[in-house]
């Protein structure tokens, strides 16, 4: 008999023998059952538990909230750089105390509130069913909008107010309620504005001007900064009065220039003083490094000058040289004054002869400034090297736009401090799982955060503890059912030794009767898992619909997915092989002479 007509044989003879001996073989598909179906209830019970947990974790924003607990300057390169870590999902930074406490008026009602920064993608505001705000909107809180009185789509008065000597000064505008936040993002009396209204609200306080929005005020000048000073004398320094200029004045260091060296480390040549020095600091100084000085050189007829380090610039697309600062001193000629009012006066330039410049060209420093400014060259005049010079008081600037953020209004002609940096930051986590690692990184930078890492670890160490559990008791459970199962089907081949010779001497190969105990195996494992399947998805409804009330939408206390059923039927299918194992080697033992001697 053919191999493949022998094992499709066996199987319609293993099924008639379990029809046969029905009532053995329902008490096995019931063993099977009472085995795999508490199993797969309790793998339900748990994975739908800690599902419903984590989903709750990750649908509510806080938990993967990241918060700073200390106050300090944090730079728009550093928060740049943090956003950029694929872990972080959202940050905004958040500005000063000073600007967190404003006041929104309602046609029934006013109400000081605490203000907290938004951007697009804000996970607290989308995920509780509010947009974030415009730059003339804001997001309220639910507690905040019902004494308010107030829903999308309505309008509120913003009053801002600053102390300026004993009265208060007012900044008013209208904002439009892009929405209101669901209870579950704060209880608190809260308002979510666009960075840019917060910054403008902190500039207010801080007494600065904010055109945008008609709030008056002034205008945070920039002032240049120097590395150090130049002095011409027609004494040399002595010690005493060496250290009396490198102490107490911010400058550190005190060098004599030759005559050979002035022009390569200042860009021109004091031929009135027969002694010049040049006394630098490590950090840049304002104008008063001047004054303080002079003033420890009083008597000695001394020019004092300031001085800033060489500096790379590029002019227009390509034009690339060194740039000093040329002062106003007698043997010097220069075009501009010593004390010049900020304005086109500051951007002029001398360049080399061979040099021809385009009007209206941008001057850049090469290297980490943002800063450009309009330069307009000098006419009949020429540097005696390849390089530029400028007023002290533009090369003090571009001095200081190296150390931070300024830039110019052409519109007024000036130099504008930017924001140093911000006092905090909101930041949100991609997944759960993101919140420790990001936490770590934080305190290794010295920023301790707060956040729910605790919670969210706990909830881990439950789902691992249960985990264990559930493979314990699953292990000992299947343990118990194969070896029932592997019992009942070697007795089985006991049972049927002569029957199983005879098939052997009337053509069955043993690859054949090999398969008789496998088929039966996989019958009776197949209809176990029928009814254990059964029972799981009935005891699931059951408790699901029991504990309805304490479930959201889309939660389930038991629940398993297609996956881990698939997975269930296939594992119990290979258990149920491998018990059968032992009984498939008895029947291939057995010698057909057996049913010979038998009869």
């Amino acid at each position: 008999m053919s191999g493949q007509r022998s094992i499709g044989l066996v199987a319609g003879l293993a099924w008639a023998d379990l029809k046969h001996e029905w009532i053995l073989s329902l008490c096995l598909f019931l063993a099977v059952a009472a085995v795999v179906g508490p199993l797969l209830l309790l793998f339900g019970l748990k994975n739908g538990t800690m599902e419903t947990l984590r989903f709750r974790l990750l649908q509510d924003p806080r938990n993967r909230e990241i918060r700073p607990m200390v106050s300090r300057s944090f730079t728009p390169e550093w928060l740049n750089t943090l956003r950029d870590d694929p872990k972080v999902a959202f940050l905004v930074p958040t500005t000063r105390s000073i600007s967190a406490s404003v006041e929104l008026k309602s046609d029934t009602d006013k109400l000081t509130l605490e203000a907290q920064p938004s951007a697009d993608g804000d996970p607290l505001l989308i995920e509780n069913n509010a947009i974030p705000p415009k730059e003339s909107q804001c997001v309220l809180s639910n507690e905040a909008a019902h004494k308010l009185a107030a829903k999308a789509g309505d309008e509120l008065e913003l009053t801002v107010k600053r102390l300026k000597g004993s009265q208060y000064e007012l900044g008013h505008t209208t904002l439009t309620v892009a929405g209101v936040v669901d209870s579950r993002a704060t209880s608190q009396e809260m308002v979510y504005f666009h960075l840019s209204l917060l910054e403008n609200i902190e500039r207010f306080k801080d007494g600065q001007a904010v055109p945008e929005l008609g709030w008056e005020g002034s205008v945070p000048l920039a002032e240049p900064v120097f590395d150090g000073v130049v002095v011409g004398l027609d004494t040399p320094i002595n010690p005493v009065l060496k250290v009396g200029l490198t102490s107490g004045t911010g400058l550190s260091k005190l060098e004599g220039l030759a005559d050979d060296q002035q022009l390569p480390r200042l860009g021109y040549e004091l031929k009135n003083k027969k002694y010049v020095y040049l006394i630098s600091t490590k950090r840049a100084l304002g104008q008063e490094v001047l004054t303080t000085v002079q003033r420890r050189l009083r008597g000695k007829k001394a020019l004092v000058l300031p001085w800033v380090k060489p500096m790379e610039i590029q002019l227009g697309e390509a034009l690339k040289l060194s740039l000093f600062a040329l002062p106003q001193a007698d043997g010097l000629n220069t075009p501009w004054a010593g004390e010049i009012p900020m304005g086109s006066k500051w951007r002029q330039i001398i360049l080399p002869q061979d040099i021809l410049l385009k009007p209206d060209s941008q001057l850049k420093l090469l290297g980490e400034s943002s800063l450009s400014v309009t330069v307009k060259p000098v006419d009949a005049l020429f540097s005696k090297g390849h390089f530029a010079q400028v007023p002290p008081q533009l090369a003090g600037m571009l001095n200081l736009s190296l150390r931070r953020e300024i830039t110019w209004l052409p519109q007024e002609d000036q130099f504008i401090l930017k924001r140093r940096g911000y006092a905090a930051f909101r930041l949100y986590a991609g997944t759960l799982d993101d919140v420790a690692p990001l936490k770590l990184k934080l305190e290794a930078q010295g920023i301790p955060v707060h956040t729910e890492a605790e919670r969210i670890r706990d909830i881990q160490e439950l789902d691992k503890h249960l985990g264990m559990i559930f493979w314990l008791i699953a292990l000992g459970g299947l343990l118990g059912g194969a070896g029932s199962l592997t019992a009942s089907l070697y007795a089985s081949v006991e049972r049927k030794r002569r029957d199983l010779g005879v098939l052997g001497l009337i053509g069955f190969n043993q690859g054949g009767l090999l398969c008789f105990p496998l088929y039966q195996a996989l019958f009776l494992t197949l209809g176990g898992l029928g009814l254990a399947f059964g029972f799981y998805t009935g005891m699931a409804v059951l408790i699901n619909q029991l504990f309805s009330s304490q479930l959201a939408s889309g939660e389930s206390l038991c629940r398993l997915g297609v996956d881990h059923l698939i997975s269930a039927a296939s594992g119990v299918i290979v258990l149920g092989q491998l018990a059968a194992a032992l009984a498939a080697w008895r029947v291939i033992s057995i010698d057909p002479a057996e049913a010979l001697r038998d009869e």
